[in-house]
């Protein structure tokens, strides 16, 4: 959405938009009428039409109306199907009219920007969609300890049924050794395919090997030497 600064025809300057400016100290008329409106409440979502001092006609919906500087944000459909968001500056307006009060339907326009609140919101759903793509029915405890331990390495690690889908290149299926790594969509010329199949199976070596040794201690008898 644009935003157009004006009071006529042709966009103005800021310097315009803030002051009076010639247009206005030139018609008696007008200076009654731009005097007048500080008493004026424009509703938000009302739809009004302006006049400019050059007889242009402007509509559009109210979004926000500041007093101390007598600047009316409007935004205009009447342009095209792309909306623009004009800036007036009541000193440069010669009559301003209600079309339409504000329907009950109306929304509060938003600028877009989030509050600190809904960016915390945000991570938070965030966090718990990541935490739920961590889970999956049916996959024994060992294929979700593999599929932490590759997460651990790399981002983008996905369940596909029981199967792992690293980086959209390899998949792990059961029982989630290095030679169970195949490639997705049996592409397995593709340089970046193979160097992604040869990473995957290096990282299951190395897991195996590590929890191999770990079960060998476990198992391993206890020292009958009493100690002295």
């Amino acid at each position: 959405m644009e935003l157009i600064v004006e009071g006529d025809d042709h966009p103005m300057t800021a310097f315009d938009a803030t002051t009076t400016g010639s247009l206005a100290e030139g018609d008696a008329h007008q200076n009654d009428a731009a005097a007048s409106d500080t008493n004026v409440v424009f509703p938000t979502g009302s739809v009004i039409e302006c006049q400019t001092a050059l007889s242009t006609r402007i509509t559009g919906q109210v979004l926000s109306y500041d007093h101390p500087t007598r600047l009316l944000l409007i935004k205009d459909t009447s342009s095209g199907t792309k909306p623009l968001l004009r800036l007036l500056n009541l000193a440069l307006v010669k009559q301003v009219s209600c079309v339409r009060d504000r329907t009950p339907e109306y929304v509060p326009y938003s600028s877009g920007v989030s509050t600190q609140q809904q960016v915390h919101e945000r991570i938070r759903k965030a966090e718990a969609r990541k935490q739920a793509s961590l889970l999956q029915a049916d996959v024994s405890i060992e294929g979700q300890r593999i599929f932490l331990y590759l997460r651990k390495t790399l981002d983008d690690v996905k369940w596909q049924d029981d199967s792992i889908s690293v980086l959209d290149r390899v998949l792990v299926r059961p029982p989630y050794t290095s030679n169970s790594v195949e490639s997705i969509g049996g592409d397995s010329t593709n340089a970046a395919v193979l160097q992604a199949k040869e990473h995957v199976r290096k990282i299951l070596a190395k897991y195996h090997s590590v929890h191999q040794a770990r079960s060998s201690n476990d198992d391993a008898p206890a020292d009958p030497t009493p100690s002295r």
